[in-house]
């Protein structure tokens, strides 16, 4: 058998010449049983050609059930707790922190370490103004709270 026809569809195979009816006489050709006489040369490319008109084999739905059975492991749902979940904001809380509080230490003078009596005792007066105004503060509300009963609201039955 002349096999010149199956070389030029091949050469235009691989020029991408082919129409879709050319093709399909290659992938009949090859797909043939037995092919004994064959050049080697056209031969080689069998396997291109019928690997073109297998079918693949589509997962079916219970695939995973299958290979969880061959591998006898049962599928495990991850559970994710609160806390896990609201890590990345508690990280992300700290970090602020720390740049707040780091901003107020730079913004803190510096200069008491200069003379530390006179720094322990302007440290200690503002100490004392900050408890005079809290006392004071306190005091005023508890005098708000504190009704003294007087004759004319007094409830008492005579």
């Amino acid at each position: 058998m002349d096999y010149k026809y199956i070389e030029q569809l091949l050469e235009r195979y691989w020029e991408c010449e082919t129409t879709l009816q050319e093709e399909a006489i290659l992938r009949a050709f090859f797909s043939q049983p037995e092919m004994p006489e064959v050049p080697e040369d056209i031969r080689k490319y069998q396997a291109l050609f019928v690997c073109e008109t297998q079918k693949e084999e589509a997962l079916g739905e219970d695939f995973d059930a299958r290979i969880l059975e061959m591998t006898g492991e049962a599928p495990v749902a991850k559970t994710v707790s609160l806390k896990s979940r609201l890590m990345p904001l508690f990280k992300a809380a700290a970090i602020v922190a720390i740049i707040l509080t780091l901003g107020n230490a730079a913004q803190a003078p510096w200069d008491i370490w200069e003379n530390p009596r006179d720094a322990y005792v302007q440290t200690h007066e503002q100490m004392a103004d900050t408890v005079n105004v809290l006392t004071t503060i306190q005091a005023e509300n508890v005098s708000d709270t504190i009704q003294v009963p007087t004759k004319e609201n007094s409830t008492f039955i005579e």
